[in-house]
């Protein structure tokens, strides 16, 4: 009785074994299955998107070089390689004086401005010899180019020629007086390109701009722009990170201000704010820990405060 009980255990051990074993193989079959089901859906999706780059990229560089070929820029050029900017940068070059300096961006896929300054000093050059020298430019640009910005040497923009004056020159080789105000009203109010630029925080109506102050050491402050202050002033502590001077032995200006007349050490620093730098005398606040950028920064720059993009064009005078 015993033996045949065993002979039943043994027997029931041993399918037991055999349903673990069977299950662990499928459940480890199908696993797999599963995995190699995702990794070939993955792989699948990959080779997807990457057909769908190549796509895009084939119709990016087909539209980047719509300039080149059997047109007005392979005559002139026969350089397949060369994308639209470069293109109407080459013919620009070729049209205007040598001191101009020259730049084309691209404003949206293909509509292109370009931007041309006179680096020297002179007369702003009239709008005539402005036309003249735009006038081979737009022949061959084949309707790329949308804007034109013209600029002195002082960075600022004196004429704007958008896509309604271009198609007037393209059409009479000149301008009436009614486009030729227009093409100035529009270039006093043209401040996005060739000014230099510079960021600022506004808080509780003051404005606020990153400056690096350099003495024998460099120093990173947030200064509040003040239009009423005469005279860039900076901290004690400022002028501790940026010198060794004895504040007590150096020459001193008094200024009026809301809480009364101060005295005020002077020692020169050397301000930078965006890509603008000036070397200047400044005083040193020995009441409290505020910086101030005052109008002395400004005195050989023209600037506008621009509030609703947050920005400060500066040109030189």
């Amino acid at each position: 009785m015993k033996n045949k009980f065993f002979k039943i255990l043994i027997i029931l051990s041993v399918i037991l074994l055999v349903g673990i074993i069977v299950f662990f193989i499928l459940t480890n079959y199908q696993t797999n299955q599963l995995r190699d089901q995702f990794a070939l859906k993955s792989e699948m999706e990959r080779l997807n998107q990457e057909k769908e780059k190549k796509k895009l990229l084939d119709e990016f560089d087909k539209n980047k070089y719509l300039a080149t070929g059997n047109n007005a820029y392979e005559r002139i050029y026969n350089n397949k390689q060369s994308d639209i900017i470069g293109l109407i940068q080459k013919l620009a070059l070729e049209a205007f004086p040598a001191n101009w300096r020259i730049d084309v961006k691209a404003e949206e896929f293909t509509n292109f401005i370009l931007l041309a300054q006179v680096e020297v000093k002179s007369n702003e050059v009239s709008v005539t010899d402005i036309i003249k020298y735009l006038i081979p430019v737009l022949d061959n640009s084949d309707g790329y180019l949308k804007n034109v910005a013209i600029y002195n040497e002082k960075h600022q923009c004196y004429l704007f020629f958008d896509e309604s004056a271009l198609k007037g020159v393209i059409k009479t080789k000149k301008l009436g007086t009614n486009a030729i105000n227009e093409a100035k009203r529009r270039g006093e109010g043209f401040l996005r390109y060739n000014a230099i630029k510079i960021d600022f925080q506004e808080e509780y109506g003051h404005i606020f701009i990153p400056v690096i102050v350099i003495g024998e050491y460099e120093s990173y402050e947030t200064f509040m722009l003040d239009t009423g202050a005469s005279m860039t002033i900076i901290s004690s502590e400022v002028a501790k990170k940026t010198g060794h001077e004895d504040l007590s032995e150096v020459s001193r200006e008094t200024f009026s201000t809301i809480k009364g007349l101060i005295s005020c050490p002077i020692v020169q620093r050397e301000i930078i704010v965006g890509d603008t730098h000036k070397k200047q005398g400044v005083a040193v606040n020995l009441e409290d820990d505020s910086n101030l950028l005052g109008m002395d920064f400004f005195e050989s720059r023209e600037y506008i405060i621009d509030n609703p993009s947050k920005c400060i064009y500066i040109w030189n005078k």
